[in-house]
């Protein structure tokens, strides 16, 4: 009876075999996932993407932003609630998502909308004291989370999580590559850059030279093979005197470049998700190869421009499996989808043609006073899970909400032929400084969005407490 039940009425056969397919579907990408994250192929081919990629947000539960290119999408006014308890679950007043305090009210907090907090299996999560800039490892089993203290780390910069193993953690010390394990806090040396061959002479030739470093915003290629390095000195406000890149398979530095004076305004740099590309966050100011947002091989020896300058982005992988970068265009006010590819162009002159660029603008800015004007001061951008992003906003003090995006968080899908965008929560947050900033960041499986509060209270005191969305998931 209960069979017939299931297969007769409950579940219409259609539907049945789709959520066989995702089932089948989310086991295989897994098992290709966990394989990646633990090869290293000797190869220098430029990596490929599976055809298919294990999409799994539930869209069908999200309320669809009628026109992500218009500014006269519906309004969701901010709705006056109460500061939540911590651990106690509650609900999105508009978008009805489950939505659940996770920290006290301090100066503990998530880094930035690019990384994610969480590592492999969501067991802990990586938080930062924006006082004194150390790093603390703490458990996901109860609330509030900075109760449940595993490591605090204070000797490494730009620390990430691996990509396969939930204990490790990989950051940097002065010239060093370091590994982490969260549990017995052992330091492996991966790679000293002031011993090796190539990039030893440089650092020994200059001693003004005191880190490697990926200017805190850029990141290695997913599976921890390829990373591009800045090497930093303090003359010059503090100088961008070398890049390069290094390949951790065959413990090969693959290429290097001298940054020349009127080259070194550059905000980040990093690999692109497979490793295939450099990535390079220079200005507009900048002359010769690294003017604005720059794409090269890994043998830095082929420049490419993708864009005017660097903004707030993040970078990622469409929903084909392509890499790309999505970042805000100040030339057109809008969020573009950015190929990262030799055919990608950037768009130049102040509201220029999308034509032939190869790019896809997502959302609109709509920077006007007046109807429908943005008030935000600001956004981010966390394309962490393969095929979307998150696009969260922040807001001054007294500015009302007269625009879709104002104090809202938005969910892109990355398809360049069909973008769509999915509102998922109002932000109870005031930003007068910068760690008031909410940064919403998505995790690496797409499950949880994670960010900053202080819910409208003692705006400017960067008293902050985290709030994280559960993502509805097939």
């Amino acid at each position: 009876m209960k069979k017939d039940m299931i297969s007769n009425k409950w579940i219409p056969p259609v539907l049945l075999i789709l959520l066989i397919a995702v089932i089948v579907g989310l086991y295989s990408c897994g098992e290709d996932e966990a394989e990646s994250a633990t090869t290293l192929s000797s190869s220098s081919e430029l990596i490929r993407p599976n055809d298919t990629l294990c999409l799994a947000i539930n869209e069908i539960s999200l309320i669809e932003v009628p026109d992500p290119l218009s500014p006269d999408n519906t309004i969701y006014q901010l709705v006056d609630m109460d500061e939540p308890q911590v651990g106690v679950l509650f609900k999105d007043y508009h978008f009805n998502l489950d939505l659940v305090r996770v920290t006290q009210r301090g100066k503990i907090r998530h880094e930035y909308s690019r990384f994610d907090p969480f590592n492999k299996d969501q067991t802990m999560i990586l938080l930062r004291n924006i006082d004194s800039g150390d790093y603390r490892v703490c458990r996901t089993d109860s609330m509030p989370y900075e109760q449940n203290h595993v490591r605090t780390i204070t000797n490494l910069e730009e620390p990430r999580w691996d990509s396969h193993n939930p204990n490790l953690l990989w950051g940097i010390s002065c010239f060093s590559i370091i590994m982490l394990d969260t549990q017995s806090g052992t330091e492996t040396v991966i790679k000293d850059f002031s011993t090796d061959a190539v990039i030893g002479p440089i650092i020994a030739a200059d001693s003004d030279l005191y880190r490697v470093t990926m200017r805190d915003e850029g990141e290695s290629s997913y599976d921890k093979r390829y990373w591009a390095f800045a090497l930093q000195g303090t003359d010059d406000d503090y100088k961008i005197d070398h890049i390069f890149t290094w390949d951790r398979a065959q413990d090969t530095v693959l290429g290097v470049y001298h940054v020349p004076f009127n080259e070194r305004e550059i905000d980040w740099l990093g690999m692109s998700y497979f490793g295939n590309y450099v990535l390079i966050g220079g200005d507009s100011s900048n002359g010769g190869n690294l003017a604005g947002l720059t794409m090269a091989n890994r043998e830095l020896t082929r420049f490419h421009r993708l864009d005017y300058t660097t903004a707030h982005s993040d970078v990622g992988l469409d929903t084909h499996g392509n890499e790309i970068i999505v970042m805000q265009n100040v030339r057109t006010d809008y969020v573009d989808l950015i190929p990262i590819d030799w055919n990608t162009q950037p768009i130049l002159e102040s509201g220029g043609s999308y034509e032939g660029t190869n790019r896809t603008p997502l959302l609109i800015l709509y920077y006007v006073t007046g109807a429908n004007g943005l008030s935000t001061a600001g956004i981010h951008i966390s394309c962490n899970y393969p095929g979307y992003c998150v696009i969260s906003t922040y807001i001054e003090a007294d500015d009302e909400e007269t625009n879709w995006m104002d104090r809202t968080n938005i969910l892109v899908k990355l398809d360049q032929t069909d973008p769509r965008a999915f509102y998922l929560s109002k932000l109870y947050s005031t930003y007068q400084n910068y760690w008031e900033e909410t940064h919403a960041t998505i995790s690496n499986d797409g499950s949880k969005v994670i960010w900053a509060s202080n819910w409208g209270k003692n705006v400017g005191a960067d008293e902050l407490f985290l709030i994280q969305l559960v993502m509805p998931m097939y």
